[in-house]
């Protein structure tokens, strides 16, 4: 049996010896759960309690007799339901989620994010919500070229770099810090750990956001206070 058809089916929530169990009917048909058992490898004390609790699940049907016969639902069947039911799920979550107050009193004005997914969903937030201005000092070309789409939106974008030649097949009109600017953003070690920056985004002189790694981790700081976009533009203007 396969292992990525078992892994899987575990990710839509199956055990293991479900997944080998239902995988198995798949491919029979139609089979007695002591055939389930000699061909799936589940164990025989176990086998009745999978097959009910797949039968429970609606993954698999039976028809009670001397021997009893089991037969899997057709996959398509069973994922469409499956579909139905995560999508249902994400909708009533999201729904749920936005009606709480995310914003409430005493939260705080700065925050770090560390999950690949949770950067990308940031940024993306971060760019929709540009009403007039977004001044950005990027080190890393790769930066830029995920969120060109979103980029490419924004009105009043404007856009400094340390070298221009790295950013020239990009499509974005950039300007190159002056000598000397680059040693506000070299990588540094500081107690013994690593860090850089690869970007910095400053929207509307509210907020800004902070893109680069401390110790090899990726991560995103976020910060909703004008006083410091203000101090942070009025860096990025003297890097001329």
């Amino acid at each position: 049996m396969q292992e990525d058809i078992v892994e899987g089916l575990r990710k839509l929530g199956l055990t293991e010896y479900e997944a080998k169990a239902y995988a198995t009917l798949v491919g029979r048909g139609e089979a007695t759960a002591r055939e389930v058992h000699e061909l799936s490898g589940v164990p025989r004390t176990r086998i009745y309690d999978i097959l009910k609790d797949l039968a429970t699940k609606g993954f698999v049907e039976y028809v009670e007799g001397s021997p009893t016969y089991y037969r899997a639902v057709e996959p398509d069947r069973v994922m469409e339901r499956l579909r139905d039911e995560l999508v249902a799920s994400i909708d009533r979550s999201t729904s749920e989620l936005l009606s709480l107050n995310l914003e409430a009193h005493g939260s705080s004005p700065v925050w770090c994010v560390r999950s690949e997914w949770g950067i990308k969903n940031r940024v993306k937030d971060f760019l929709g919500r540009v009403d007039s201005e977004l001044i950005i000092f990027c080190r890393s070309p790769e930066l830029l070229r995920e969120y060109k789409a979103e980029l490419g939106k924004v009105e009043n974008l404007r856009i400094k770099v340390d070298k221009k030649e790295k950013f020239k097949d990009l499509g974005f009109r950039v300007l190159e810090m002056k000598a000397g600017s680059e040693r506000f953003f070299k990588d540094a070690i500081i107690d013994g750990i690593s860090s850089r920056i690869d970007g910095l985004m400053i929207s509307d002189e509210r907020s800004s956001i902070v893109i680069g790694t401390i110790g090899g981790e990726r991560l995103a700081i976020i910060i909703k206070l004008p006083v410091i976009a203000l101090l942070q533009k009025a860096v990025w203007e003297a890097l001329v």
